[in-house]
């Protein structure tokens, strides 16, 4: 691929120079095993890098990722490097864990800041010998993948606040790559923009969808927290409101830089909070699960008929958006 052409480079939108220079790290550090270190702020598209960099280095390896932030710290363990059957109240049945089921590929640890103290000591350990100890096992096993992880956050500053081990630091962080805020990369917001409008049309039926010049420099001067993400959420929630052609600057306002006292005065109720956080919690054991009902009950800590129960109390849920997802 021509670098200094690119402006879709494997998913990722952007032609500037901190994009050109982001494309030329990343075909960099594909070919190499060492551990990688993506850093970058809350939207900026740290997974994308990561699958880049395995469609650089062969799309046929196999390639797991996992939030670190979005499974409970008593779970994580367990599910990172398996557990034996028995080796904890609910652990009905021996689980192999991501390491070994990604064992010659890649597997992308995101938020790897929120990985707890006995987990670090493991996945050091994996790094500098190879070997892991499943949950309840007497015995090490081994694995071998390439190990990718991304952080928002300065680990250096957790260090020092011993909420994070130094020593595992050195090992992630010998090769790193700083993915650039949106911010730095204004001129790409037409293209991020027009990428999105497309998608947008595609998915809903729409014919070809552009800005106005005006609803475009709305976009281009906004202060962008959120970055990419927020940036496709905005574009595609003021094309929900195009009825023609062009999406309006004042369609766009409607979405754009609202305050957190502003965003506040549309917070869920407890209730719809409570509700919403256990429709999380089912789909997000499912997808580790890959769809197996009785493995997500077991992650969850409850039975499986319960698990139904919660189910049918969520229409349109985790059942038939997780059923069957592959790991990778």
């Amino acid at each position: 691929m021509a670098l200094h052409r690119a402006t879709d480079y494997y998913g990722i939108i952007g032609c500037t120079n901190v994009m050109r220079q982001l494309y030329r790290r990343i075909e960099r550090f594909a070919h190499v095993q060492i551990p990688l270190l993506i850093e970058g702020e809350t939207g900026t598209g740290k997974e994308m890098v990561a699958q880049a960099i395995r469609c650089v280095s062969g799309c046929e390896r196999r390639f797991a990722a996992v939030n670190c932030a979005a499974i409970p710290k008593h779970l994580l363990e367990s599910e990172l490097f398996g557990h034996e059957q028995g080796a904890f109240t609910g652990a009905t049945r021996r689980h192999p864990g991501i390491l070994a089921q990604v064992d010659g590929g890649i597997l992308f640890l995101d938020e790897i800041s929120e990985l707890p103290p006995s987990a670090q000591a493991k996945l050091l350990r994996v790094l500098e010998s190879g070997e892991f100890r499943p949950v309840g096992s007497e015995h090490a096993r081994r694995a071998s993948f390439r190990l990718i992880t991304a952080t928002n956050q300065s680990l250096a500053a957790l260090v020092r606040r011993r909420h994070f081990r130094l020593d595992l630091l050195h090992r992630l962080g010998a090769a790193r790559i700083a993915v650039p805020s949106l911010r730095d990369r204004v001129d790409d917001i037409p293209l991020l923009s027009e990428a999105f409008l497309r998608r947008f049309a595609q998915v809903h039926g729409r014919g070809h969808l552009r800005l106005t010049a005006e609803a475009l420099h709305l976009l281009q001067t906004a202060a962008w927290p959120g970055n990419v993400r927020e940036l496709r959420h905005v574009v595609e929630a003021a094309a929900s409101l195009a009825s023609g052609d062009h999406v309006t600057a004042a369609q766009v306002r409607e979405f754009l830089g609202l305050t957190p006292a502003e965003r506040s005065l549309s917070a869920p109720t407890l209730a719809e909070a409570i509700r919403a956080a256990e429709r999380s919690a089912i789909e997000g054991a499912l997808r580790l699960a890959n769809g197996n009902r009785d493995r997500a009950a077991e992650l969850l800590g409850i039975s499986v008929a319960t698990l139904y129960r919660r189910l049918a109390a969520h229409p349109q849920s985790a059942a038939e958006r997780c059923d069957g997802l592959p790991l990778a």
